[in-house]
């Protein structure tokens, strides 16, 4: 079984890499990072966070937040706003290119979801792998690999 696991994991950063390259020109995706990809999901997961609150939840300075802004700002991943209340705020949003890599991804696991449904030979099945799924989740963050 593990070593199933581990050619299903590689098949699907495969196909992850493979969006990125489709998304990123070479010498950008030479650029890109594994952090990369994260602070991009915490951007998104933020929903137009500020710097503070990108700092926050990166456990990093402010000037280490904007140096990764300023990156991902050239790439073309992101763009930054200025609050309208308040001049010293700035926003941070994905681009159509940023939330691409993620959407790319995002089909990546429906497939492999919808995969499984259409495997599983009944409902039951489904929500047997459901809750595998969850309790690998829940290790997984409680043991913070």
């Amino acid at each position: 079984m593990e070593e199933k696991f581990a050619a299903l994991v590689n098949l699907l950063w495969e196909e992850c890499i493979r969006n990125l390259n489709t998304t990123l020109t070479e010498e950008e995706a030479e650029k890109f990072s594994n952090n990369d990809y994260y602070h991009l999901l915490v951007i998104h997961s933020l929903q137009r966070p500020n710097f503070s609150q990108i700092a926050e939840k990166l456990s990093l300075t402010k000037p280490a937040v904007s140096a990764i802004i300023r990156k991902m700002i050239n790439m073309k991943l992101v763009e930054k706003m200025q609050s309208a209340e308040d001049k010293r705020i700035f926003y941070v949003e994905l681009t159509t290119k940023g939330s691409s890599i993620l959407q790319g991804d995002k089909a990546v696991y429906k497939w492999v979801t919808d995969t499984i449904k259409s495997i599983a030979a009944n409902e039951k099945e489904v929500i047997i792998v459901e809750q595998i799924i969850s309790s690998l989740v829940e290790k997984l963050e409680k043991k913070n690999i």
